[in-house]
């Protein structure tokens, strides 16, 4: 075995125990984690109704990636410290960086949708600070797409990270982890709702101008209807959204969250008739976050993924490839995820293990995996 062979076995035992060190520790904080999850849920019929206006262009926001992603940071951070790893805050790299002697082990929390399968099927997403591999870059020339072989450098995609740190004369190789979080569709919840909502929105941004004319006519700054039409039209320009969008928005957070129910009746001189739609609303957003909550947005399932180190070129290069932002994003099309260069005596060793996942999904998610190894006190994979 020639030396620099011996270098890369040797990365990827690191890499492979990093795996199961990371693994062992996040198991052991999932009851805890779906305890805090199920108690998240008690508050759907507060948040349902910004879920619908974060929603309305035919998208699902998940209320809980976010915050999810916190609370996932913080338990892994005590963790992995009990584990005597040293917490690192370091900018330009994953979302949680430490240091492990030997190595300096970056983490990244991912969350998935499960009706987008592109961005889990046998793949992930890795940004540009999230890995040392430079990956494959292809350039389209004439029609056609070419990647330069190994040794035909330097059109690569070269990420932030480095495959090792030099520290006060010490080599630290770079680990790099991610944590995925699939989540069920429920998009099927917001389109049944975001057409009430549109309508709602209609309403009130039919009354903008009339109702702005009114108050301000009166006022020392004499506006009249074009000088309300002109503002209303007007674009914000960091985010390109007209200033009518922002009020109706405003105004309707104003009735169903702060309780202005009176006070915007009047203020828009609302008829019977749009009271009872303004009503009538109401219980769709509490009907919306009852669906949600029997739709129980809890992870579908959890995995742990080991992302190669640079130095195991050309072994990954064909799996390891520029993603949907050329050159600025990798997608690693790990498949069976085998760590290569490590012996199988003792059982398959992958690179991608599942900590926890629904069992009444297992179906769906053998569609979109090629293999599916759990986390036990051992890597098994479902038969």
């Amino acid at each position: 075995m020639t030396t620099n062979m011996t270098e890369k076995v040797e990365i990827e035992k690191i890499e492979y125990g990093t795996l199961v060190k990371l693994n062992n520790a996040f198991h052991e904080c999932i009851e805890d984690f779906n305890t805090k999850l199920d108690s998240s849920l008690k508050y759907l019929d507060y948040i349902a109704l910004p879920v619908i206006m974060s929603s309305i262009e035919e998208k699902a926001y998940n209320p809980f990636a976010e915050i999810i992603e916190r609370y996932v940071e913080f338990i892994v951070v005590k963790k992995m410290e009990t584990y005597g790893y040293k917490f690192l805050p370091i900018g330009y790299c994953s979302d949680m960086c430490f240091d492990g002697g030997e190595s300096v082990i970056h983490i990244d929390i991912k969350t998935a949708n499960l009706n987008n399968p592109s961005d889990f099927k046998d793949t992930i997403p890795i940004g540009i600070n999230q890995t040392s591999y430079p990956a494959k870059l292809p350039l389209g020339l004439r029609g056609r797409s070419f990647y330069f072989s190994e040794g035909k450098e330097p059109f690569k995609f070269y990420p932030v990270l480095p495959v090792e740190y030099q520290i006060d004369g010490k080599k630290k190789t770079t680990i790099t982890n991610a944590l995925l979080f699939i989540y069920p569709d429920y998009k099927d919840v917001m389109d049944e709702f975001r057409n009430d909502y549109e309508q709602i929105c209609s309403l009130i941004d039919g009354k903008l101008r009339d109702t702005l004319t009114r108050l301000l006519g009166s006022s020392v700054l004499r506006v009249n209807s074009r000088d309300v039409d002109e503002f209303l039209e007007k674009k914000n320009k960091n985010t390109n959204i007209k200033n009518r969008r922002v009020l109706y928005e405003n105004i309707v957070r104003g009735y169903y969250i702060h309780k202005l129910v009176e006070k915007i009746n009047a203020s828009f001189n609302l008829t019977t008739d749009e009271k009872q739609r303004m009503s009538r609303f109401l219980g769709k957003v509490q009907e919306a976050a009852q669906k949600l909550r029997d739709k129980n947005i809890k992870p579908v399932a959890i995995i742990s993924i080991s992302i190669p180190n640079g130095k195991l070129s050309p072994y990954y290069d064909d799996e390891i490839v520029s993603g949907k932002s050329y050159g600025k994003s990798i997608r690693y099309h790990y498949e069976e995820g085998k760590f290569k260069l490590l012996g199988s005596a003792d059982g398959v060793k992958s690179r991608v293990v599942f900590l926890d996942y629904d069992k009444k999904y297992l179906g769906t998610l053998r569609k979109y995996f090629t293999k599916i190894y759990v986390f036990e006190t051992r890597q098994r994979e479902i038969t």
